[in-house]
């Protein structure tokens, strides 16, 4: 009989938990994690495990747990042998206050178990004190995970595409409108290429120890987005500048605040860099736009935090 060996090959298999797997960043991330050459076991936080979007994790692999980030006892089940935590929160849905909390929460649970690696993702230019309301709760996440004893790095994502979704159907019938000024220029970001971002800094977080990315993908004028839109969807799309003082009365004091600071100052990411950095090409607006069925547009392919929060009121 032929003698046989064990094999005593370790597994390079990475355990993750990706908080708020049910949401736009959560479920692209976990999108990548999936679909990467590394092997990860993936884990999915949520407060709804019952939820149809959770059973369709579970039914793709996807360790679905439930978790309260509220309360850090129903995390620390969750958070327990795993080997990195992405953390994602949400100042829209959850409210500043509780964005912070919700991030110091986990961070410390992930810090207490002794996770290898954490993954926080804010909005860009969090770190920078710019004193823009919109972006002062990340930063004051970011600060905290920077004081605890875990290895971490921080991805900023700047404006993303899939905030014009909701609104398909103006654009559709020929008016895109955003309280941006005739030449300004908005960076961008496909939430997708958030995802991806996260997979390769977790496929290998030592060469990512400590750092923070803002990440953009392009950048456009209003009237330059109005002429591709116009080009993707045979629409006829004109751009039209609301003022942000009727901005502020339909998204609120810190959106319209946001869109005044994009005026008068805005990203200014090297995305060339970024590319090399990252070893892939960002996502371009033409191609978010082909990607996600404007060519035949009849449903939001995703919906921004913003608008689910004005959903609940």
């Amino acid at each position: 009989m032929a003698e046989t060996t064990a094999d005593t090959t370790e597994t390079s298999e990475k355990t993750v938990l990706v908080v708020g797997a049910t949401g736009n960043q959560g479920g692209v991330t976990i999108d990548h994690l999936l679909g990467a050459e590394e092997e990860f076991a993936v884990r999915g936080l949520t407060r709804t495990p019952d939820s149809e979007a959770a059973r369709a994790l579970a039914e793709r692999g996807v360790d679905v747990r439930r978790g309260n980030l509220n309360d850090k006892e129903t995390l620390r089940a969750a958070v327990d042998g795993v080997d990195a935590v992405v953390i994602v929160t949400n100042i829209w849905t959850a409210g500043f206050d509780e964005s912070v909390r919700h991030g110091k929460n986990i961070a410390d649970v992930a810090a207490d178990a002794g996770v290898n690696h954490v993954v926080f993702s804010g909005a860009g230019y969090h770190d920078r004190n710019l004193g823009v309301a919109a972006l002062e709760p990340a930063g004051e996440v970011e600060r905290y995970i920077r004081s605890l004893d875990v290895s971490a790095t921080y991805v900023r994502p700047v404006w993303f595409m899939h905030n014009l979704e909701p609104a398909f159907e103006d654009v559709l019938d020929g008016t895109l409108a955003l309280p941006i000024e005739e030449g300004v220029t908005l960076q961008m970001i496909d939430v997708d290429d958030v995802g991806r971002a996260i997979a390769r800094i977790l496929a290998d977080p030592n060469e990512f120890t400590g750092e923070g990315f803002d990440l953009a993908g392009d950048e456009h004028s209003l009237a330059e987005m109005a002429q591709i839109l116009s080009e993707v969807t045979d629409a006829d799309v004109q751009p039209f500048t609301v003022p942000v003082e009727e901005a502020r009365k339909e998204m609120g004091e810190e959106m319209a605040e946001l869109f005044q600071w994009f005026n008068n100052e805005g990203y200014a990411v090297d995305t060339e860099d970024l590319e090399r950095r990252f070893g892939f090409e960002f996502t371009n607006f033409r191609e978010y736009l082909e990607k996600n069925d404007w060519t035949d547009k009849n449903r939001p392919a995703r919906i921004p935090g913003l608008v689910k929060a004005m959903m609940k009121h």
